[in-house]
Order: C-alpha cells, then structure tokens, then sequence
C-alpha cells in the first residue's frame, strides 16, 4: 500500500448517488397512464407493450399488471385519462330551461370536434379500429367510452321530445351513438 493512501477515508469520501424515489399509489399510476398513452401515440395499438410502458414508466412489469391485468384495460384507461368525460363533452345532466336541444347539441358538437382533432382522438380512432379484430377491446370501448355517452345523448334527445324540439323516434341508440 502507498504511504499516506488511507482506503477506509477513500471510501467514505466518495459520495453516494443520491436514491430514487419510487413512485408509488397515485404517482405511479399517473406515470404508468402517462407512459402508455406515449406508448399509444408513438407505436400504435399492435406495436404497444407493457415492456415499452414498464420501460417509459420506470417501474417493473408486475406493478402494471397488478393495476391493468390485461392490456386492454391499459389502454383504455391511458385513454380515457386523456378524453373528456360526457359532462366535459356537454351532457350535462340538468340544463337550464334556456338552452334549447339544438344548442346542447351543438355544443356537444364542438367538443367533439375539439376531441377528435386532438392527440387522443388520433388515438382513439386507431384503437376503434383494431377494436374490429379484437372482441375484448370492442366490448371495453362500448362499456366504458360509448355506454356512457350514448345514455348522456338519449337523455338529452328525450328532454328534446318532452320539449317538443326533437321527434320522438330519434331517440334510439343509433341516433344516439
């Protein structure tokens, strides 16, 4: 050993690196959704891993699959963290007696179209279609975006058929979706 080389002070005094933080709860989901919806823009549905979301969220596989146990469920909660719910969309459960049907309706309209022709909505569209091959996804689609907002839409039409601004055969799933 070199004279006046002491190891033991050599050691101490080399700095640790500070640790990281793991997230955790809340802060570990929004990372995840976060990470997905990434996931989702850049590589698209069929090129979207739970290896790619682990890697951008910084955390293991088995944190997701504890939360998302498949990767459907990932996907559409990453998306819906990104979409207006129904009341942002304008379905707004109790409407001033002022605001005819048609005004709701285009204000819907707009929302809508602000949706569509952002990120998510680019998004949404690309997983619409890979809902066609994939059962599971389609039927979250339904359950979880659609539902909602198709019974949002039938009740503001029938308000529209008590009002007398809507006929009342438009008030039928089709029209609705």
């Amino acid at each position: 050993m070199a004279e006046g080389y002491d190891i033991v002070t050599t050691v101490e005094s080399v700095a640790a690196p500070p640790a990281v933080q793991r997230k955790r709860g809340a802060a570990l989901e929004d990372a995840i959704l976060q990470a997905a919806f990434a996931e989702l823009s850049e590589a698209g549905y069929t090129g979207f891993t739970v290896e790619g979301v682990a890697a951008r969220a910084r955390t293991g596989k088995a944190s997701i699959y504890r939360r998302w146990p498949t990767k459907q469920e990932l996907v559409m909660d990453a998306l819906l963290a990104r979409l207006p719910t129904a009341e942002q969309c304008g379905f707004i459960p109790r409407l001033d007696d002022s605001v005819t049907t048609a005004a709701a309706l285009y204000g819907v309209a707009r929302s809508i179209a602000s949706v569509i022709t952002s990120p998510a909505g680019d998004v949404m569209r690309a997983i619409k279609c890979e809902a066609l091959a994939d059962p599971q996804l389609a039927r979250l689609i339904d359950d979880r975006f659609q539902a909602p907002r198709r019974e949002s839409m039938l009740a503001l039409l029938s308000r529209g058929v008590a009002r007398g601004e809507v006929r009342p055969d438009a008030v039928n799933a089709l029209v609705a979706d």
